[in-house]
């Protein structure tokens, strides 16, 4: 259905793809994986025509096609799903499909009866149930998601690129998700699933390809022979190899503590403590109230009632540098609009919170903050041209240790961490969780939201698990398994 053959690119110096060739079949789902910065988001934004390679030439069907545009590769029959939902929030989901492509009367004018009977139709292919004239802006992860499929099928897409699909879906949300990716290979399209997810992987994909470093390491058939390790060695090196971190022992005293903290429609009564040099982990679904949680301790939501002790002391964190005056850092899971400025280096995304460390009389001191960004980097072991380059240029594995570093270079001893591994590769999130170990075995305490249960029982010392923005239930992690949480989760 489409193939690259030798598609080679490259950013200034830097050659991010060499010699490329990749190919899907109709009626197949393959997988593309691999480290950050291995060339797979270079490939897809060349496939669906966001990018022009150097050389090399793009097949569909047989043919070579120049890809002009991202409107060309629709018309090709080329769609991609973004891991970023790209929704107008404010208009309707049925105004989201045919955005651009809206039915017209003969007057010109929309045809409303049939925009929404056309998407309602399409929402049926898909077999998924959802009301065509709610505004995007309202749906939960999962219904954005099969609105922006819906999208792709609206143009006759032949060959759906979906990239990391399941970062922000908790597992009832990733069974209808793949329910839908099932029916549209039997109906012969093809997809390109981007993940660094290996389990799911292994759950839906008929074939795999791995790229490092610009380059294909190899293709292989998932016919239940391959091992999971197999795939990240391709993928890391040969020298990785998998170690279990252990618990941090909780070794301090309390640092926070929620009363009956309440957020009227987000969440209600939640009351937890968490004491220095532990990880309490926050498990629940999509839409549970934990991000809402996070931010009004945070001070970027208000509550409603409840309280908030710091060190035992009441504490009214009414803003985000209040919230940093008591101690407390928040990483967001939306990295992209909330964790960074992605238009700003490195270096001014990582001291945005501490520029008055760094200022004399008024004058920032230059060079000892250029010293300080470097330490902090490659502490951090963030891949990069240097910290004057742009932070949008970085993979996203390395963006989110650019705004984990962020927070590292504060003074805060609570932690707040909102879906930390979200959307990296193995190598990265193995680097993160060991950062999270060191930071809780150094005496600070950590906050841990995460919709995969098992990082959150091979981290967390307890266990606090919310549905519908109620905790459901306190648990100790060597007394409990996915089974439990999932239960009182749903």
């Amino acid at each position: 259905m489409l193939e690259t053959r030798e598609i080679t690119k490259h950013f200034g110096g830097t050659r991010a793809l060499d010699r490329v060739s990749f190919a899907v079949r109709p009626g197949e789902v393959h997988a593309l994986i691999g480290e950050n910065g291995a060339g797979k988001s270079t490939l897809m934004k060349i496939v669906s025509g966001a990018l022009r390679p150097d050389s090399g030439t793009i097949h569909i069907e047989g043919s070579a096609i120049r890809i002009e545009n991202p409107h060309h590769a629709l018309q090709l029959g080329i769609s991609i799903v973004h891991q970023q939902s790209s929704l107008v929030p404010d208009l309707t989901v049925a105004e989201n499909i045919f955005l651009g492509r809206m039915p017209k009367t003969k007057l010109g004018l929309v045809d409303w009866k049939t925009l929404y009977c056309d998407a309602a139709a399409l929402l049926r292919r898909l077999e998924f149930s959802l009301d065509v004239h709610r505004p995007a802006g309202d749906l939960d992860a999962a219904s954005q998601q099969v609105t922006e499929i819906a999208r792709a099928l609206s143009v006759s897409a032949q060959v759906l690129i979906m990239d990391e699909p399941s970062a922000v879906l908790g597992s009832s949300e990733l069974d209808r998700l793949f329910k839908i990716i099932r029916k549209l290979r039997a109906d012969g399209k093809a997809i390109i699933l981007v993940s660094h997810r290996l389990q799911e992987i292994f759950r839906i994909s008929d074939r795999v390809t791995v790229l490092k470093d610009g380059r294909i390491v190899g293709t292989y058939a998932l016919d239940g022979q391959l091992d999971p390790t197999f795939l990240i060695r391709k993928m890391v090196g040969k020298g990785w190899v998998e170690r279990s971190l252990g618990i941090p022992e909780a070794t301090g005293g309390e640092l926070l503590r929620i009363e009956g903290l309440t957020r009227k429609g987000a969440f209600e009564n939640v009351s937890f403590r968490l004491n220095a040099g532990e990880i309490l982990g926050l498990a629940g679904l999509v839409g549970a109230g934990r991000t809402d949680l996070c931010k009004a301790i945070f001070g970027a939501k208000s509550h409603d009632g409840g309280r908030i002790y710091v060190e035992g002391r009441r504490a009214h964190i009414r803003s985000p540098s209040n919230a940093l005056a008591h101690g407390v850092a928040y990483l967001s899971k939306d990295r992209h609009n909330e964790g960074l400025i992605l238009c700003l280096p490195i270096g001014t995304n990582i001291t945005l919170p501490i520029l008055r460390r760094f200022t004399s009389r008024g004058f920032l001191r230059l060079g000892h903050e250029n010293r300080f960004v470097d330490a902090m980097m490659d502490r951090m072991n963030i891949r990069s041209t240097g910290r004057r380059q742009l932070t949008a240029a970085l993979s996203g594995g390395n963006q989110q240790k650019a705004a984990l570093t962020k927070w590292l270079s504060t003074q805060a001893r609570i932690f707040l961490l909102d879906e930390p591994t979200v959307g990296i590769d193995v190598g990265a999130k193995s680097q993160i969780h060991r950062l999270v170990a060191e930071l809780a075995n150094n005496g600070a305490a950590i906050l841990l939201v995460s919709s995969e249960i098992p990082e959150i029982l091979s981290l967390c010392n307890r266990i606090v698990v919310m549905s519908k923005g109620r905790v459901m239930g306190h648990l100790r992690s060597e007394k409990s398994n996915e089974e439990e949480i999932l239960q009182l989760a749903t």
